[in-house]
């Protein structure tokens, strides 16, 4: 009867360690799905922003944003600093200095200052009307019209092309350079 008994005990540990191992093995391949699963999501992962002074949705898809958000930050660039009045110059200007990445913010803000004192003294307005915008991964270049006015007096309306060096920080548009293409290097690219 012991050794009945004895049998007995000895295949139900059997039994119940081939029962144990097969929870290990599922356990193991659940770990391995479920690792696979949140670094699918952690990769494909979209985070959404509503940026102030923007209409739309922004998306950043792998790090990198959609070019509808590029898109509007250099909208809104060109437009602060192309399209002023002696009245709202400085203001824009110091919206505008805002997007500036800081290693280039000092002298952009004594450029931008300078420009803002001298639109003040001779009571200029600009108006720029952007026709066609190309972007690529650091920077954008605009196409458009360029008026400029003292009083009701037209000073210049002519095309002109600007670049917007540019890049991305942690989801933030970060403004490197803007500056008015020279017609010959708009020539030498065609």
């Amino acid at each position: 009867m012991k050794i009945n008994s004895y049998l007995q005990q000895s295949s139900n540990l059997h039994a119940a360690n081939r029962l144990l191992r097969v929870v290990i093995v599922v356990m193991a391949l659940c770990l391995v799905v479920n690792s696979f699963l949140v670094y699918r999501a952690v990769r494909y992962q979209q985070v959404i922003l509503i940026p102030p002074h923007m209409t739309g949705t922004v998306e950043f898809v792998r790090g990198k944003p959609t070019e509808g958000y590029v898109r509007e930050i250099s909208e809104r660039v060109l437009n602060l600093a192309t399209t002023y009045s002696p009245h709202t110059a400085r203001k824009q200007f110091n919206e505008l200095l805002v997007y500036y990445a800081p290693e280039v913010y000092p002298e952009a803000s004594a450029l931008w200052y300078s420009l803002a004192g001298r639109v003040e003294e001779s009571q200029v307005s600009s108006v720029f009307y952007p026709e066609k915008l190309t972007i690529s991964d650091s920077t954008i270049e605009a196409f458009g019209n360029l008026k400029q006015f003292t009083g009701t007096t037209r000073l210049e309306n002519t095309t002109r092309t600007y670049r917007i060096d540019y890049q991305i920080r942690d989801g933030r548009f970060s403004l490197l350079a803007l500056k008015v293409k020279d017609k010959s290097q708009e020539e030498g690219t065609r």
